[in-house]
């Protein structure tokens, strides 16, 4: 039983220090505006327009959208506030949701 414990305590604790520091500006996601109901477009956001709904959304924020990456259904952008790179998120064209992947 305290070994058990222990091994759990141990997973955890080390789980929270590689977590530690990570400030995600999306951390649980969000979804895009330009999407007419929550999580769905009606039809796929073509790769422009999603990229153009990214600088939207995180130019609102004080953030700059750098490196972007079309892949397929998704859209992979970095994104800055100043010089530093603070999260990597994950733009679904299909569904129109942001998540962070940093």
């Amino acid at each position: 039983m305290f070994k058990r414990l222990f091994i759990t305590a141990l997973f955890l604790s080390v789980g929270l220090a590689a977590h530690a520091g990570h400030d995600a500006v999306t951390p649980y996601g969000d979804y895009c505006r330009e999407c007419t109901t929550y999580g769905t477009c009606k039809d796929p956001i073509p790769p422009k327009a999603a990229i153009a709904a990214i600088v939207n959304y995180y130019g609102e924020k004080g953030y700059t959208v750098g490196r972007v990456r079309h892949k397929g259904r998704f859209v992979e952008a970095e994104i800055y506030k100043g010089n530093m790179l603070v999260d990597k998120v994950l733009f679904d064209r299909k569904t129109g949701r942001i998540r962070s992947v940093m």
